[in-house]
């Protein structure tokens, strides 16, 4: 409540200031529109078949072998395919300004989704930035974002060409939100505030879905700060999203002598917290970064991750208990014209935070595990090395990136009682290089 008030009095102190000084300033309402955006057409080979999404462009994972009966590996496939459809358009705008209120927005879309044969636009970003400048005596600042953008743990990304970004070993979303930004000297940035999934869902019983957010009541959260320096960035914050799998019974039956029937309200739910921090140091034509994740979930930040249900007895409260792992990347990139880049990222599966129940065999109940749909319940590990060379001519780019993605996985009808495969561990590995040309607005 004391946060509230703070918040609230910061809020009306800078009304205050700006209509103090109004006569000293005018209002401005001069819009500046500026647009970006660029024309991409990628060629991609494959030694397998994957799970990715749009049209293979969004990479995942290769399949796990799967035998027919002649012994073959049906998943062994060699392929190639070519795409034009990720054409991105945007434009900023700027212009409205009341001493030292400001107000900015953006509006973006790209033909990233397809409808038969047919590319469609997408909407990726749309929000008003609303800010005060120079709050105090040093360059302070003070900014609300309302719309939906990036979220804080995806927005600072490895050095590739591919379009998933580095996905799955780095968050990847964009949603609604309610962001509140105090940066303090130009250098140091509080940031909290509440999102809710909308184009990147979190799994559960009925599948991918927002209906576990919206109908628990309890937006995703979330908290950081960061530093921003001439050459170094730091970042640490953490995701907090609150599911309810179930809202109500599904099934009649009598528990405890008491009939329930369809349709009865429960008290299902889950929270789970995902840590993470990231480093950037650039200087010239050199830059690296690194993040790593404690994923608890996940899946609706396309980690590979979920969660499970541990405790069905009382049919009015089942119990779930977080699919844990970290996830990490590190990536560089050197020149400018010539430009070579390279990220490597790496994910480890540390399984459930509490014991699971069995059967007779001692292995878990895979309907009781709710994973993530680009994954698969049996990976142990993965890797993926991503080594690009890219051609820069003013705004045409020409680039070739190899990538290498290996998946540690097991049998996942076998899962031990913490959802971690325990037997027939082995390597799957994909080679895909893709070429691409983009010619930037």
């Amino acid at each position: 409540m004391k946060k509230s008030f703070a918040l609230l009095w910061i809020i009306t102190m800078a009304f205050w200031a700006d209509s103090l000084s109004a006569q000293s300033h005018k209002v401005n309402f001069k819009n500046s529109l500026e647009p970006y955006g660029y024309f991409r057409t990628a060629a991609i080979f494959d030694t397998r078949d994957s799970k990715a999404g749009s049209e293979d462009l969004f990479y995942f994972r290769p399949l796990d072998r799967k035998y027919n009966y002649m012994g073959e590996d049906i998943y062994d496939n060699m392929s190639l395919k070519a795409y034009a459809i990720t054409t991105r358009l945007g434009v900023n705008v700027k212009g409205f300004n009341y001493g030292s209120f400001k107000v900015d927005g953006k509006l973006e879309g790209d033909f990233y989704l397809m409808n038969g044969n047919t590319a469609t636009l997408r909407l990726r970003h749309a929000y008003v930035d609303l800010y005060w400048d120079k709050l105090g005596y040093m360059e302070n600042s003070f900014a609300f974002r309302v719309g939906q953008s990036w979220h804080p743990m995806a927005a600072d990304l490895p050095y590739c060409v591919n379009m998933e970004t580095g996905a799955p070993f780095t968050p990847f979303n964009w949603s609604p939100q309610l962001m509140i930004e105090y940066t303090f000297a130009n250098r140091i940035h509080y940031t909290v505030g509440a999102l809710y999934p909308m184009q990147f869902l979190p799994t559960g019983p009925l599948g991918e879905s927002e209906n576990y957010v919206k109908y628990g009541l309890i937006p995703e959260l979330y908290g950081g700060l960061s530093y921003t320096g001439k050459h170094f960035t730091a970042k640490a914050g953490a995701d907090m999203i609150s599911l309810k799998p179930r809202w109500l019974t599904t099934a009649r039956g009598i528990q405890d002598d008491v009939w329930y029937d369809i349709g009865t309200k429960v008290r299902d739910r889950i929270f789970m917290i995902s840590p993470f921090v990231y480093l950037q140091f650039e200087k010239g034509m050199f830059k690296i970064n690194a993040k790593s994740v404690f994923a608890q979930g996940g899946d609706h930040l396309r980690l590979m991750g979920g969660y499970a249900r541990y405790d069905w007895r009382d049919i009015y409260e089942y119990k779930y208990t977080p699919l844990r792992s970290t996830v990490s990347f590190l990536s560089f990139s050197v020149g400018r014209k010539l430009q070579f880049m390279c990220m490597g990222g790496y994910m480890m599966a540390l399984g459930t935070a509490h014991n699971l129940s069995v059967d007779e065999n001692g292995f878990c109940l895979a309907e009781d595990v709710y994973y993530s749909s680009a994954g698969s319940k049996g990976i142990s590990q993965m890797y993926r090395v991503t080594p690009t060379i890219a051609y820069n001519i003013g705004k045409l780019t020409v680039a070739v990136e190899y990538n290498n993605t290996s998946v540690l996985y097991g049998n996942e009808s076998h899962l031990d009682n913490y959802a971690k495969p325990m037997e027939d561990l082995h390597w799957i590995t994909n080679h895909r290089v893709m070429g691409v040309v983009r010619f930037s607005l």
